[in-house]
């Protein structure tokens, strides 16, 4: 007997009670939406980015190459 099956069957919340968690969180969150990303959170996801396409880059090069032989 296994407990996943239980708790896959929970009741869903009632839609007034969605409603009224979904304000809230909105209140508590939505000024964080209006607010600027940080400097250093930028530059990582930069470098991020940079290095996605450099493997993708590699990647394409690679699959480009294995195709004249």
């Amino acid at each position: 007997m296994s407990d996943k099956k239980e708790t896959s069957e929970r009741p869903a919340l009632e839609p007034p009670i969605q409603a009224h968690l979904g304000d809230q969180l909105k209140k508590l969150y939505g000024s964080i939406l209006s607010e600027p990303i940080p400097e250093k959170l930028t530059l990582l996801l930069d470098q991020l980015e940079k290095a996605e396409r450099k493997e993708r880059e590699g990647l394409s090069e690679r699959a480009d190459g294995s195709g004249d032989q």
